[in-house]
């Protein structure tokens, strides 16, 4: 449902003013909003109670997907309901009588009356802003930014305010985050959750929200949750969307999508499909101190060019007036070709010649990543009541084919050594299988919720080198060679009760997993098992000062899994100058995370966050031999981040201008071994800004700025950097379509420069992949566009994806 600029900013106004009553709980409220016409049920209307006769709103709430509201703690008196729904006229009840004197009979049923205007068709020129503050959340309303036209998941994402990607993923407020995918675990991470993202276009993303306090009913993985929503029309009888973009940089870049969807009393069917088409370079240097004995300079220069294909097509279907079913398959195919140079020179500092080695490389990347979703949800019972079962199958497959030929030249370019002939085929395939149960009910003052989950992940990762030696055919490098493969169960229960009292809201909750894992080197026959039980609590408090006031307090346990790759001990062959060796004896880490946000008026928020970990995962490098590094994880005993975030968000100029900009001061620390090197650390401050500008005419105006001050965490030591992009866009043909134009990075100033030092190995390092386009995006809607906002499809269970880290 698309709300009007005003509207949107009258629902957040009543959210925050919601909390304020005080009286002592007496009696309940309850009914259904329907269409006058029709008689149908009407979803996610926005609902107010007010004493009769008194415009201040004591309470406010949504009706569900079956038009039901309810409203508990009420005093026993006379009161009025009141609220405004897209399409319908404002509302406002006669009194209804709550606690002694109420009449018997049926709960109340509110009939709204379409506004007829838009049986000609309207123009809503109000937009919901780019970025949202919420309570417990922040989100992303990737369809109302110029920018984010024509762009992809990771780019949308990279614009979160406290969203920072480090060590290959992400990172919330100093917390580690997890990546949901339409609120399932997308269980990858680094290369693989970076090309799964790269591979999405933004037009197949609907919103990103950012939860900084998930609750128990989460699972434990990760300090914070990013959730990726993807795109469904909701609108009765059949319509659909076009989309086609180009785009240029040092190369052109096309995406094109098309979108269906058809609704009709109980059946909602929908699919869609999307292509996308883009090529990057990508320049990178290093110069890294191995030893006393070798220095190293790198220069590498990559084009990778990226085609990807995702489908999906799911149906839901009301069973009854109280329980529904649906089915949801996708898949996305994603072909990545890439041709790289590399340029290295050894020298040794004591005065010894210095050795040149030229690498010419070629790979290609297939990526197979299809998934189901199956549910069945029922409202039966008291409203408010729900019962969702939920079944879910995620598939990795990757196969890799690389080839890599090597010169070897003295100083003088003479070859010191014959030219050495890699190729790479790996195959990879992985799984996760997860079946849940959710069960909510409200209670005479509380609302309690129950769930289980169990998860099976399997990944079967076989890495295959082969070398042609002079003379000869191509054999098999034992010492690159290497198959492994990881089995984990995690059985998860969950309780969550949620109460207010008087001006505090309070959700207190339990989690309890219990994890089984086997890792398998099929190669050297090692065999590593575990199995651990871990209880996860947490408690948020909310209190309402005022109607312009809120404070919230927030405390959760939290965990830390490794990479799924972590804890393969074989050596992998990376580079002939890097190599990557996981630890079978790494630990999980525990962390206790606590916040303390206020937020005024709705407007200005304010953060500051602690968390305390244990058994803290780290990277870090070692000597190899005298030429070449060894990256591996290890536990150090704590850690420790300190983060505070003010961001202010405002409606100018009657509403047609809107700003969002965040500050924030950030300190992390890791407490290791001084060999290791990790202990140093210094405090980081960045700044985001988020504009946008509604014009005449159906042209809005997009600005978007950052800017991130030096800062040291563990290993690395990252350098200062910022960037701006700029996005115009023009709704066209009587608002059925939208052209927007963009360009990303504006002035070219994007670029990763960071520092290594550990275990006395130390380098500097500049990568800069291209990141400056122009593209031109085109959308039309087709099909009945004057219908009402029907059911959000949410999807039931959350199957893990994220670990699955192929090196």
């Amino acid at each position: 449902m698309k709300y009007p600029l005003t509207l949107t900013l009258l629902v957040a106004a009543v959210q925050l003013s919601g909390h304020t009553a005080t009286a002592q709980v007496a009696s309940s409220l309850s009914g259904t909003i329907t269409d006058s016409l029709t008689h149908q049920a009407l979803p996610y209307v926005t609902v107010l109670v007010r004493p009769y006769g008194s415009s201040n709103v004591l309470f406010n709430t949504l009706t569900n997907d079956k038009g039901a509201f309810t409203f508990e703690g009420l005093p026993a008196g006379q009161y009025s309901l009141a609220g405004k729904y897209l399409g319908y006229k404002d509302f406002l009840t006669e009194p209804v009588v709550a606690g002694p004197g109420a009449p018997a009979g049926p709960a109340l049923v509110v009939a709204l009356a379409p506004e007829r205007k838009l049986l000609k068709g309207v123009t809503v020129v109000g937009t919901k802003p780019f970025i949202e503050q919420q309570a417990g959340k922040i989100v992303l309303n990737v369809a109302s930014s110029p920018i984010a036209a024509g762009s992809t998941a990771d780019e949308v994402l990279s614009r979160a305010p406290g969203v920072l990607e480090s060590g290959g993923g992400y990172t919330v407020r100093g917390r580690q985050a997890t990546v949901l995918l339409d609120g399932k675990y997308t269980n990858l991470s680094g290369a693989d959750l970076k090309a799964m993202l790269a591979a999405m276009p933004s037009n197949t993303v609907d919103k990103v929200e950012v939860f900084t306090n998930p609750s128990a009913k989460y699972d434990a993985q990760g300090g914070s949750i990013i959730n990726i929503t993807t795109t469904k029309n909701r609108g009765f009888g059949t319509n659909g969307s076009l989309s086609e973009g180009i785009g240029a940089g040092r190369y052109a870049r096309y995406n094109t999508g098309l979108s269906l969807n058809y609704r009709q009393n109980k059946l909602n069917l929908y699919g869609g499909y999307d292509y996308l088409r883009n090529k990057q370079f990508i320049r990178s240097q290093s110069q890294r101190s191995i030893s006393s004995e070798a220095q190293l300079n790198e220069q590498s220069n990559t084009v990778n060019e990226r085609r990807s294909h995702s489908a999906k097509l799911g149906f839901d279907y009301d069973l009854n007036k109280t329980s529904s079913v649906g089915v949801l398959v996708k898949t996305l195919v994603n072909l990545r070709d890439g041709v790289g140079g590399t340029t290295s020179i050894l020298a040794s500092p004591a005065g010894g010649l210095p050795r040149l080695s030229t690498v010419q490389s070629t790979a290609q990347t297939r990526f197979l990543m299809p998934s189901v979703n199956a549910y069945y949800r029922s409202t039966a019972g008291k409203p408010g009541t729900e019962l969702r079962l939920s079944a879910d199958y995620f598939g990795y497959n990757r196969a890799v084919h690389g080839d890599i030929g090597t010169n070897f030249l003295d100083d003088s370019g003479t070859p010191y050594a014959p030219p050495s002939y890699l190729r790479n085929n790996s195959p990879a395939d992985n799984s996760v299988k997860s079946v849940a149960v959710d069960y909510t009910r409200p209670l005479e003052s509380s609302t309690l919720e129950l769930g289980a989950k169990t998860t099976f992940t399997r990944t079967d990762n076989d890495i295959r080198w082969e070398q042609l030696a002079a003379g000869s055919s191509w054999q098999t490098d034992p010492g690159k060679t290497n198959h492994f493969v990881y089995r984990e169960n995690i059985n998860a229960l969950y309780a969550n009760l949620s109460k207010k009292v008087e001006q505090v809201s309070i959700v207190a909750g339990l989690r309890a997993e219990q994890t089984n894992t086997t890792g398998t080197s099929l190669t050297t026959g090692q065999v590593t098992e575990r199995n651990y039980l871990n209880l996860f609590p947490s408690l948020s408090l909310d209190y309402a000062l005022s109607e312009k006031q809120q404070l919230n307090l927030a405390y959760q346990r939290r965990i830390d899994r490794f990479k799924l790759d972590v804890v393969n001990p074989f050596v992998t062959y990376v580079s002939q100058y890097y190599y990557f060796q996981g630890n079978p004896t790494i630990r999980p880490s525990i962390s206790d995370n606590f916040s303390f946000t206020h937020v005024y008026h709705g407007e200005l928020s304010t953060s500051i966050n602690y968390s305390r970990h244990q058994n803290v995962l780290t990277e870090v490098y070692r000597p190899k031999d005298a030429t070449a590094v060894l990256s591996t994880f290890e536990n150090a005993s704590r850690g420790e981040s300190v983060d505070l975030m003010v961001s202010h968000s405002k409606q100018l100029l009657s509403n047609k201008w809107s700003t969002n900009n965040t500050a924030a001061l950030s300190y992390a620390r890791i407490y290791s071994t001084a060999e290791a090197g990790l202990n140093a650390a210094t405090p980081t401050a960045y700044f985001v800004t988020n504009n946008s500008i509604t014009l005449a005419k159906g042209l809005k105006l997009e600005l978007y700025a950052n800017y991130f001050l030096p800062w040291r965490f563990g290993a690395y030591a990252f350098k200062s950097h910022y960037t701006t992009s700029l996005g115009v866009s023009k709704s066209v043909l009587q608002g059925a379509g939208n052209l927007t134009l963009n360009v990303s990075d504006a002035f070219n100033t994007l670029n990763s420069r960071y520092d290594v030092s550990s275990y006395g190995v130390n380098s500097t390092n500049i990568t800069k992949a291209e990141s400056q386009f122009v593209r031109l995006n085109f959308t039309y809607k087709f099909g009945n566009k004057n219908v009402k906002s029907s059911k959000s499809r949410r999807q039931g269970t959350e199957a893990e994806q994220r670990r699955l880290e192929l090196n």
